[in-house]
């Protein structure tokens, strides 16, 4: 009796350690775990120093921290507000729903052909997260998801906004760029000059000497060189302290083609201390296509109706669509300053 009492004590200590041995070797991944193998938002946005986007058709943007908005597309200054609707998504984006099983390989098979790939890393390169977006739900709800390596598809969100999140990063090529050119801070303007080379006497170059801001003509129109007070040249440089272009056009050839052998309506210099000058040379287009202006006064012409501006920014590298409003309200005289 004693001796059976003791085997059986025996087994069940064995098996005690042998179940000891194989739970902690082989614990089952906790809440916590599972949690972080279905996360896609990154709370502390502050640890993203980069992210890359890209898609199966070729297009791809690497967005990285610095320049005067904040963030760079490719090297070059990132739109502002696009990188805030970015910011929202990767930092908030969450698992709304768990599809069904039957829905599993409809959403894999979008995910493959359709999904663009999302990377986050941080300062050390290291990858944060790494996620597939696909089409959006047919209520309009959520999106298509799936973390990079993974098998599992769900159905993501922002809590705060309806509709497809995809379409927060497909932004390709100039779309990405800033579109604010000109960020003027008037006590720091060192030259600003308008030329018309339609209208001469309009035109006019302003230099600050020993904190004196001093008008010239453009051109030897006879005007008098003359000191203008510092209220009447603020005025006027309000208008550029944050100047939006409407949109890149660098793909279209035959709007830069049209004007290669007109002079343009106006163009402006604007150089600040510490700063490489800026010019804008600005064409008037007409509902008709042609980048013409009256050769006596070099005023807008009405035939077809003025229905856009087209400049070349960036040392003539970018041609831009301007705003007929927003243009226009840049075109001050050389009369603005007496």
């Amino acid at each position: 009796m004693n001796r059976t009492l003791t085997l059986l004590l025996a087994v069940v200590l064995l098996g005690g350690l042998a179940w000891w041995a194989t739970s902690s070797s082989s614990k089952p991944a906790s809440a916590d775990e599972r949690a972080e193998s279905r996360r896609f938002g990154i709370a502390e946005f502050d640890q993203v120093d980069r992210i890359f986007v890209a898609d199966r058709k070729g297009h791809k943007v690497s967005l990285t921290r610095g320049g005067v908005s904040g963030w760079l597309a490719d090297g070059r200054p990132a739109n502002e507000n696009i990188m805030k609707n970015i910011k929202d998504a990767v930092q908030n984006m969450d698992i709304r729903s768990l599809p069904t099983e039957k829905a599993k390989p409809h959403m894999i098979k979008d995910l493959a052909t359709n999904g663009i790939l999302v990377q986050v890393f941080n300062k050390e390169g290291e990858k944060l997260r790494g996620y597939y977006l696909g089409s959006g739900t047919y209520d309009e709800l959520g999106t298509n998801g799936i973390v990079e390596g993974s098998e599992e598809p769900y159905v993501v969100h922002l809590p705060h906004f309806t509709g497809n999140i995809r379409q927060r990063f497909t932004h390709w090529d100039d779309e990405w760029r800033d579109k604010v050119y000109f960020r003027v801070d008037p006590e720091k303007v060192e030259l600003f000059s308008i030329e018309y080379p339609r209208q001469r006497d309009k035109s006019f170059r302003i230099t600050r000497q020993d904190g004196k801001y001093i008008a010239a003509p453009f051109y030897e129109t006879g005007q008098r060189i003359r000191e203008v007070p510092r209220a009447k040249i603020e005025s006027a440089l309000t208008r550029y302290e944050k100047y939006y272009v409407n949109r890149y056009q660098n793909k279209d050839a035959d709007g830069q083609a049209a004007v290669k052998k007109i002079l343009p309506f106006a163009t402006i210099t604007l150089k600040q201390e510490g700063k490489e000058a800026q010019e804008m040379r600005v064409y008037p287009r007409y509902a008709d296509k042609t980048y013409t202006h009256n050769p006596k006064t070099g005023a807008v012409q009405q035939n077809g109706g003025l229905e856009a501006y087209n400049a070349y920014i960036n040392n003539g590298e970018d041609w831009v669509l301007l705003n007929v409003e927003t243009a226009q309200q840049l075109f001050v005289g050389f009369d603005s300053f007496r």
